[in-house]
């Protein structure tokens, strides 16, 4: 899957597991930075409970990501895409749309994701965020020009990898050493 496949769509949900985690929200709000630098309608959300850990309300806040939980989905949007997760796990709140597309770096589910629009799944990756990374990479979007961006991705990364202990992909480490320098203060 391609980022610019997205594109096709003028409307588009992102939507991160039930109760997020860093790397759920940086990977969403990756893909929503790149529709919004290419002027599509783009909505960030989560279902579950809201957002309780004192370091994801702080990472919302400092970086100003613009995510929300909602209860449902008041209508049906043309793209719903799933990040670090994929449609019909249980911990993702199910909300209509007409077609759906995953992003995620957790096994493929046992039946499969037939039926999605578009998927990119890459279970050998330490995070999602890092899939987001290099999808963006590809699409020639430069992360390093963005230093929120930089440190939601870094943040995702650092997270779903006991704090880089366990980076083992060559694209987790890239993704590292492209944006340690690039990230803001966390003053």
């Amino acid at each position: 899957m391609k980022l610019s496949a997205l594109l096709n769509f003028e409307q588009i949900v992102i939507q991160c597991h039930d109760n997020p985690d860093a790397d759920a929200i940086a990977s969403g709000f990756g893909v929503f930075c790149y529709l919004k630098a290419h002027g599509k309608e783009a909505r960030l959300i989560y279902g579950g409970s809201p957002i309780g850990k004192s370091n994801l309300k702080r990472m919302v806040e400092r970086l100003e990501i613009p995510i929300e939980y909602i209860e449902e989905l008041k209508e049906k949007p043309p793209l719903l895409l799933t990040v670090d997760c994929q449609p019909g796990e249980r911990n993702v709140k199910p909300f209509p749309a007409e077609q759906f597309a995953a992003i995620d770096h957790h096994t493929l589910r046992r039946d499969g994701l037939s039926g999605l629009w578009e998927q990119e799944v890459r279970d050998n990756y330490g995070a999602c965020a890092t899939i987001v990374w290099d999808m963006l990479r590809d699409e020639g979007f430069d992360v390093s020009k963005d230093p929120v961006l930089a440190t939601a991705l870094y943040y995702g990364l650092f997270m779903d990898t006991c704090k880089l202990q366990e980076i083992y992909h060559l694209t987790d480490r890239a993704m590292r050493d492209a944006l340690e320098l690039q990230c803001i203060d966390s003053a």
